[in-house]
């Protein structure tokens, strides 16, 4: 081998390796940014948005027992649901001295709706009635009531499984409970 061509590689060598080594060292003793410099975290763009379908629900106590229920389902999210889903009304039943909804084994459903598209922002309705039997007046200070009635507006999908990333962003919010206390006159 030629000694100018060894000399010449190995002068290109260490060039490269100096550079290498000043680039990696820049790098590692980088200025941190000036504290009047604005930083942000950096957020990906989100290309898939979702749905988030939220339960709501309101009750008005009539007279003899009379509950009127009004629930809302609204998409929360920035996504369109397109999942078949259903929303529905459910009363339980609970006495006392326990209160436990399990026990008593009553439950019924009272309305149900279902659907399958919800754009971003819309919602509907879901409202129902119930006539208490037996009752003998809503529990206050003065009365102390001997049963429960929990009404639950609920949203699933309509086979029953778990919504999935990128269905519903947060199924904590798709259920909504009201629970109302009174005097049961056959308990």
């Amino acid at each position: 081998m030629n000694l100018s061509k060894f000399l010449t590689k190995l002068l290109l060598c260490s060039f490269l390796l100096m550079t290498a080594h000043v680039v990696v060292q820049a790098g590692a003793t980088a200025a941190p940014l000036s504290p009047n410099f604005p930083q942000k975290s950096y957020q990906p763009p989100d290309f898939n948005p979702s749905a988030d379908l939220r339960a709501s629900l309101t009750l008005t106590k009539g007279a003899y027992g009379m509950v009127t229920i009004f629930g809302t389902v609204t998409n929360i999210g920035k996504g369109i649901c397109n999942t078949p889903s259903v929303a529905e009304v459910i009363m339980n039943l609970a006495y006392a001295p326990k209160y436990s909804y399990s026990m008593s084994g009553v439950s019924a459903v009272l309305a149900t709706k279902p659907f399958t598209v919800l754009k971003a922002g819309e919602s509907f309705k879901v409202n129902s009635s119930f006539q208490i039997p037996d009752f003998g007046g809503w529990a206050t200070d003065s009365m102390q009531g001997n049963a429960l009635r929990l009404f639950t507006l609920r949203v699933i999908k309509q086979d029953g499984s778990p919504y999935k990333t990128g269905e519903d962003s947060d199924p904590t919010n798709n259920a909504a409970s009201f629970e109302l206390s009174y005097k049961d006159m056959k308990h």
